[in-house]
C-alpha cells in the first residue's frame, strides 16, 4: 500500500510544475521542499515557446503574459556593438508552435506564480522538509524526512521524481555519475533593476565578443537586465562581487543613479549530464541530471521537458493504459535532448571565445544566435517512422477561433483531414487517443493530406502516415510499445 502515487522532492519551478500537471491528471502526488519561501533572487531568465505552450496545456498561459516580456532579438556584437550574426524578434511575433520564440522573466515572480497555481490545484505543497534516505522495492518508493522542528516523517509512494537541484543528494544516493561535457568557466553575474529608462541600453540579448573580456547582456522582464562577465586570470569570487567593482564593470552602460543592484554572484560555467536519469522508480529531473552553460536561456528549459515527458508516461500507467516498460523511454528520450542541447550551449560559449579572439576552437555560426543550428529533436522512444516531423513539436495553428491544442486534450490525438482513414484504428486507441478532425492543409505542407498525423500528449509527433493502410501499421507498433510490460 502507498499513500501517493508520487512524492516529489524539490519544490522549484520544475518540481511544482511537475506536480501541478500530475495533479491535473488527477493523479495524487505531493512536493517536499527543504526551504520555507521562495528564492528571493533571480537565476533563470528566458523560456522559449515550447515551455510557453507547457503553461498554456496547464491552462496558465494569460497568467504567464502578465509576468513575462518577449526578447526582441539576440545577437553577436564586436566590442563596439557591431552585429557579427542575430536574429530579431518582433513582438509580436508568433513561431510555428502559437507563441512568441522568447519570453524573459524574473524567477522569484515565475515561482509564486506556480505554487500559487498548483496549491489552488491541490498540490501538496509541504514547506521546511529536510529529505533524507530513500529507499525503493519493486512496489513503492520510501521517502525519510524531518521537519524543521524535529519531527520525523514518512512517505510512501509509487514513484518518486527528484527534482532537488544540481547537488541532487537523492542522486548522490543512487550513486549516479554526472559525466562532464568539456566546459568549465567562472562568470560573475549582475542583475539590476532599472529605476529610469536607459535609452542607450541595448534592445536584443548580446554576447558582446570582445577580447578583452566576453561579456553577455540580456534584457529582462520590465525593468531588470543582467550582464554576465566571463573571469579572467587571477580573479577571485570576494574581489568580483564587491559592489564598486560590480559598478565599475557596469559603468559602459549604467551608474549607481540608474539602478538598483539586485544581486552579484560568481557562478561556474559547466556542462554535465547524468548517465542515467532514473533507476528504478526514482526519477531525476532537471537540474539534478544535467546542467548546461546558459547562453542558449536552457536551462529551466529542459527540465519542464524533464517533467513533461514524464507526466503523461507515469499517467498512462496509473490508469491502467500503459505498460510499466513506458517508463524505460524515459532515459530514452531525455537524455539524448538534453545531451544535445547542453552541447550546443557549450558549443555557443566557444563561438563567443572564437569570436573574441580567445581562442581558435569553435563551431562556426551555426551555433549563434540566428544560426543555422538546429536544436535537437526525439531520436528514439515513443515514435514510428521516418518522416522529417517525426520527434518535433506539433505546429499549433488556429482552427476556427481556437488554437489547435485545445481540440487534442491531455492524451495521444491522431489527426485526420477525413474521419474515415481512422475507422480502423478508433478501436485500437479508445482510452488512450482522442481521434481529431482537423483540415491538414492547416498543418505544414509536409504533412500528407489524406493521410494522419499521431501526436503524444507532450505534442511531440509519434508517427505521420500517408493512408489508412499506413496508418494501421503505425498504430500497432505505438501501441506497442505503450503496453509492453
Amino acid at each position: 500500500m502507498t499513500d501517493l502515487d508520487v512524492v516529489v522532492v524539490g519544490g522549484g519551478p520544475v518540481g511544482v510544475m511537475t506536480a501541478l500537471l500530475l495533479k491535473q491528471r488527477g493523479l495524487s502526488v505531493r512536493v517536499l521542499e527543504r526551504a520555507t519561501e521562495i528564492y528571493d533572487l533571480p537565476r533563470a531568465i528566458v523560456m522559449d515557446d515550447e515551455i510557453q505552450r507547457v503553461f498554456q496545456h496547464a491552462g496558465l498561459l494569460d497568467g504567464l503574459r502578465e509576468i513575462t516580456t518577449p526578447v526582441l532579438g539576440a545577437e553577436f556584437v564586436t566590442p563596439q556593438g557591431e552585429q557579427l550574426i542575430g536574429i530579431e524578434l518582433p513582438v509580436d511575433l508568433a513561431w510555428p508552435l502559437g507563441l512568441h520564440p522568447s519570453v524573459s522573466y524574473y524567477q522569484p515572480q515565475l515561482e509564486t506564480f506556480l505554487r500559487e497555481s498548483a496549491r489552488a490545484a491541490g498540490v501538496d505543497l509541504q514547506l521546511g522538509v529536510e529529505v533524507g534516505e530513500v529507499s525503493q522495492d519493486e512496489h513503492s518508493v520510501t521517502v525519510h524526512a524531518t521537519t524543521l522542528n524535529g519531527e520525523t516523517q514518512s512517505h510512501t509512494a509509487r514513484w518518486l521524481v527528484a527534482a532537488d537541484g544540481a547537488s541532487s543528494p537523492i542522486r548522490k544516493q543512487l550513486g549516479i555519475d554526472l559525466v562532464d561535457q568539456g566546459f568549465d568557466q567562472g562568470w560573475l553575474v549582475v542583475d539590476v533593476e532599472l529605476n529610469r529608462a536607459v535609452p542607450t541600453l541595448p534592445r536584443f540579448v548580446q554576447q558582446i565578443c570582445d577580447p578583452a573580456r566576453p561579456t553577455t547582456f540580456v534584457p529582462g522582464h520590465k525593468n531588470y537586465r543582467r550582464w554576465e562577465f566571463q573571469l579572467l586570470d587571477g580573479e577571485t569570487r570576494d574581489n568580483m562581487i564587491d559592489p564598486d567593482r560590480v559598478w565599475q564593470l557596469l559603468q559602459p552602460w549604467l551608474t549607481p543613479a540608474d539602478a538598483r543592484l539586485i544581486r552579484a554572484a560568481v557562478y561556474r560555467f559547466h556542462a554535465v549530464v547524468a548517465s542515467r536519469m532514473h533507476q528504478g522508480r526514482i526519477f531525476l529531473a532537471g537540474d539534478a541530471c544535467h546542467q548546461t552553460p546558459p547562453f542558449l536561456g536552457q536551462g529551466l528549459c529542459a527540465g519542464i521537458r524533464d517533467c513533461v515527458n514524464l507526466v503523461w508516461k507515469l499517467d498512462l500507467i496509473a490508469r491502467g493504459l500503459a505498460g510499466a516498460a513506458l517508463l524505460e523511454t524515459y532515459d530514452e528520450e531525455r537524455l539524448p535532448h538534453a545531451a544535445g542541447l547542453v552541447a550546443h550551449a557549450v558549443d555557443t560559449g566557444r563561438l563567443i571565445d572564437q569570436l573574441s579572439g580567445r581562442q581558435s576552437e569553435g563551431d562556426g555560426l551555426g551555433a549563434a544566435y540566428g544560426g543555422s543550428r538546429p536544436f535537437p529533436i526525439l531520436e528514439h522512444g515513443v515514435l514510428y517512422g521516418t518522416h522529417p516531423a517525426i520527434g518535433r513539436q506539433l505546429p499549433q495553428p488556429t482552427i476556427g477561433e481556437r488554437p489547435l491544442d485545445e481540440l487534442l486534450g491531455n492524451d495521444f490525438a491522431v489527426i485526420v483531414d477525413d474521419l474515415s482513414t481512422a475507422a480502423g484504428i478508433a478501436s485500437q486507441w479508445a482510452g488512450l487517443a482522442a481521434i481529431v478532425e482537423v483540415p491538414i492543409a492547416t498543418l505544414p505542407s509536409a504533412l500528407p493530406r489524406g493521410g494522419a498525423v499521431i501526436v503524444r500528449p507532450d505534442h511531440y509527433v509519434a508517427a505521420v502516415a500517408h493512408n489508412a493502410t499506413e496508418l494501421a501499421a503505425a498504430s500497432a507498433a505505438l501501441l506497442a510499445l505503450i503496453r509492453a510490460t
